[in-house]
């Protein structure tokens, strides 16, 4: 069977065939447009995620488990938080309480360097801190 196209004969298996690779062609291209607007905004999310992420030294860590103090995903955000408060003031090290605990904390870095409960911050001196936030 025969079709005119564009004034020539051509089958028309061979015009199904010739269509269906432009759409798939279409299709690849869409497809590697969408996939590199996806990984810049990843990058961006992961970025932003490292950046707001408040880690631990393993000093910190040790003293965390030696005094069981308890430290919820929303603490950690709450410290992200002081952080960011205590960086736009021009903190470089906080010293952070929250609730019965107090973080010395690196702002800029958003890093712990050590934690204490309430029973060990009676009668201690805290020093080489740069400021204080309470939340």
């Amino acid at each position: 069977m025969a079709d005119t196209i564009n004034g020539n004969y051509y089958r028309l298996n061979d015009a199904i065939i010739r269509q269906t690779e432009r759409l798939n062609n279409t299709n690849q291209n869409q497809t590697v447009n969408d996939t590199q607007k996806t990984d810049v905004s990843f990058k961006d999310l992961l970025n932003q995620q490292i950046k707001n992420t408040v880690t631990f030294t393993k000093h910190a860590s040790i003293r965390k488990e030696q005094r069981n103090i308890e430290v919820s995903d929303s603490d950690l955000e709450k410290l992200g938080d002081a952080c960011d408060k205590a960086q736009e003031k021009g903190i470089g090290n906080a010293l952070i309480m929250m609730d019965n605990s107090a973080f010395i904390v690196n702002a800029a870095d958003k890093r712990v360097i050590t934690v204490m409960d309430k029973n060990e911050m009676k009668n201690k001196l805290f020093n080489d801190i740069d400021g204080a936030v309470f939340i």
